[in-house]
């Protein structure tokens, strides 16, 4: 990977010497190489990742900061001319640890990413791409002992995208590949910003190193050692930031647990309080019937009302036949009764049993907590409604959310619609993150906004019985 920094560096002749045209050609391909291992790196983590508008056009505009950059760099090591041994690996470990923190910035202008996943994709992809690297220097070492020149070009170019494929695709099947994007997305761990240093001192530091090592003649043997270590801490980096990837979906799927059981007794809790109240109302209202019956006064109307204000909260709980969605229903629900805000649901919650009670929890509650919020803009109460309806159909499970709205709805280019918060940075993952579960059970996710009415749609397969 130090290809390119030692050819502005190390390799030039002296100051004010001209480079001949194979020597620019080969400082043009260590270059363009570092771009392909780079991006094939963060790319492998940041696939799944949402697009920001205009995707394309950000990364011309990415390609082309590059670009200036480099030829600011070659106009630099032309008129400084050559530099010493040390200074080249030093320029190295500057360089790419620069590279490193731009690279956060540019995920971060590309998709829909906090500063922690940025740092999460950069961090892992920067390290499985320096496993290659690694790679490569090895054979390196090994074809020169033998007599080999790994500095020729057919030799060179196959050696690296050979030990790139091989390192990436190895990385991808045990690793990047079962990511859960959607907890990517959502995660916010602090920890991550520790690994920039590890990343830099570990993995580039100690690569850097190893190729002064090799530089000065160290004996095969220490350098095949020295670059087994090296491959042994970037899979030691790459299996800690797994780790704190996995307890962040961990520590979420024991939240949404802890959230169940809590609305289940809540749940309980209430029924439990509704029952009573009606039964101490029914009492009294059968004191005041017998006292009518007698002749005495009429029913008093504000017991009247409290009794109907208990059965109205008492009939908030849904059931549906999932435990899940009934919990989810039954909250929101409440939520809509002290707004003012009518619900009606028709589900066959049972026809869901196939999904995680995590994801109905995210898909349910994103889509009625948009629901919630846009009719609650409303002043007409006859808008003032959401319609739910969850039922079987051809073959799958189709999922129907209906709302009026107020104001004007925009869709980004992917046909997502856009969240109308000022902060765009901190809000509009809710519809991603119900496109992305609809994708993972292999569904399909639909949004519309016309005529003052927002709808949703979610299709889901039926799993397949074994």
């Amino acid at each position: 990977m130090g290809d390119a920094v030692a050819w502005m560096g190390t390799s030039l002749g002296g100051a004010g010497t001209s480079m001949s045209p194979a020597t620019i050609a080969l400082g043009i391909v260590s270059v363009v190489l570092i771009c392909v291992r780079i991006v094939g790196g963060i790319g492998l983590f940041a696939r799944g990742l949402p697009p920001r508008p205009h995707f394309a056009a950000r990364c011309l505009a990415i390609v082309g900061a590059v670009a200036v950059v480099f030829l600011a760099l070659l106009s630099a090591a032309l008129s400084v001319g050559a530099v010493s041994p040390a200074m080249g690996y030093l320029l190295q470990f500057g360089a790419f640890t620069l590279i490193l923190a731009a690279c956060v910035g540019a995920v971060m202008l590309l998709f829909d990413a906090s500063v922690w996943v940025a740092l999460f994709c950069v961090t892992a992809g920067y390290t499985a791409q320096n496993l290659a690297t690694g790679a490569t220097e090895l054979v390196a070492s090994v074809a020169r002992a033998a007599g080999a020149n790994p500095s020729a070009p057919a030799f060179y170019l196959t050696n690296d995208l050979v030990c790139l494929t091989l390192v990436l695709l190895a990385t991808y099947l045990l690793l990047a590949r079962r990511i859960d994007h959607e907890g990517l997305v959502q995660m916010e761990n602090h920890s991550m910003l520790a690994m920039m240093p590890v990343v830099s001192l570990v993995i580039i530091g100690f690569d850097v190193m190893v190729k002064a090592l090799t530089g000065e003649g160290l004996a095969l043997g220490y350098v095949v050692a020295l670059r087994l270590f090296h491959g042994i801490a970037c899979v030691a980096t790459l299996w800690i930031e797994y780790q704190l990837l996995y307890r962040v979906r961990v520590e979420r799927d024991q939240a949404t647990a802890s959230r169940l059981m809590a609305e289940r007794e809540r749940q309980l809790t209430l029924s439990r309080e509704s029952i009573d109240a009606i039964n101490i109302k029914c009492h009294d209202l059968r004191h005041q019937i017998r006292s009518l019956a007698d002749g005495g006064a009429v029913v008093d109307r504000s017991a009247l009302d409290d009794l109907a204000r208990e059965v109205s909260i008492y009939d908030s709980a849904v059931a549906t036949g999932n435990e899940a969605l009934d919990t989810i229903l039954t909250e929101k629900s409440l939520v809509c009764e002290r707004r003012g805000i009518t619900l009606t649901c028709i589900a066959d919650g049972a026809a869901l049993g196939f999904m995680a009670p995590a994801d109905l929890y995210a898909l349910f509650g994103n889509a009625l907590d948009n629901a919630i919020e846009a009719v609650s803009e409303l002043d007409d109460p006859a808008r003032r409604s959401i319609s739910l309806v969850v039922r079987r159909a051809m073959g799958g499970v189709s999922i129907h959310v209906e709302n009026y709205y107020a104001g004007e709805r925009r869709f980004s280019a992917d046909g997502m619609p856009e969240t109308t918060k000022a902060d765009r940075a901190s809000h509009g993952f809710g519809t991603r993150s119900m496109r992305q579960i609809a994708e993972r059970y292999d569904g399909s996710f639909s949004a519309e906004a016309k005529g003052g009415v927002f709808r949703l749609d979610v299709i889901l397969p039926a799993p397949v019985q074994k």
